[in-house]
């Protein structure tokens, strides 16, 4: 090979390889869970059942649920399965709804199961208009979990401290209106990360997903409420995988979390 074409051809390798890692970065940054990702995808679906055996030392499981479910056939799945609680995604930024909010927590009122909803946050637009936006969709009661903010990205538009600022406005809006604690979901590593080293989001529980069945999230926070562990669950009455959590503790211990009016 001559040395011309050996230079390009080291030029390529180093191209390739610059490439490689800015993906990774980009990824890492912007994704905050992202060597968890491909651990998602090595996750086989499973029934549900063998899930609960799977974490025997649990006992309160549920499952979380949006419109990529689809039309979920509730007589059946309440029917087939021993679900505790069911989280509805209700709505998603500044001005959108779930298509199968309304549907979902119909369902969910007239089988009087334990039942809460949750807001996707989208950390590029206006804090104060995605919390109204949940609080006109959403009608909490006696009963109901405490409202979730769902953060899952970084802002490519704002610093950190602004999107931190910006999610504590949002609990905070939304604490005030039904006068309970909201709660709050997110990866392990983008609590980690940023919200763990920050005093001010001590006071909110935390529901982690942490897909690992093998370890839970107490290497990281003992006092948890929820832990979503796969998103590959698979349950009669719902077509695809949905996610499972657990609640961390007992059913009668629950009912602390409850809203009371």
């Amino acid at each position: 090979m001559s040395r011309r074409r050996k230079k390009k051809y080291n030029r390529k390798k180093l191209l390739l390889l610059l490439s490689v890692i800015a993906v990774v970065f980009v990824g890492y940054y912007f994704y905050p869970d992202f060597v968890s990702l491909f651990k998602k995808r090595q996750q086989k679906p499973q029934t549900y059942e063998v899930f609960r055996k799977e974490l025997s030392d649990y006992s309160v499981f549920g499952i979380d649920v949006s419109h990529y479910q689809t039309n979920i056939d509730w007589g059946k799945l309440l029917k087939t399965h021993e679900i505790d609680f069911v989280i509805v995604r209700a709505t998603m930024g500044h001005n959108k709804t779930d298509s199968k909010f309304l549907k979902n927590w119909k369902a969910l009122n007239n089988a009087k199961i334990i039942k809460g909803a949750y807001h996707y946050y989208r950390p590029d637009e206006n804090s104060t208009l995605q919390a109204e936006n949940f609080i006109k969709n959403v009608v909490l009661n006696e009963g109901d979990l405490p409202p979730v903010l769902d953060i899952e990205k970084y802002s490519r538009v704002q610093s950190i401290n602004s999107l931190k600022g910006g999610l504590l406005n949002w609990l905070e809006i939304v604490e005030k209106h039904y006068d309970v604690t909201p709660i709050l979901y997110t990866y392990h590593n983008f609590y980690v990360s940023t919200l763990k080293i920050d005093s001010r989001f001590d006071k909110y529980p935390i529901w982690f997903a942490w897909y690992n069945v093998k370890q839970n999230p107490n290497t990281v926070l003992s006092d948890w409420v929820f832990w979503q562990f796969t998103d590959k669950g698979l349950l009669e009455g719902i077509e695809g995988d949905v996610d499972i959590n657990v609640f961390n503790g007992k059913i009668n211990e629950i009912e602390g979390l409850r809203i009371k009016k």
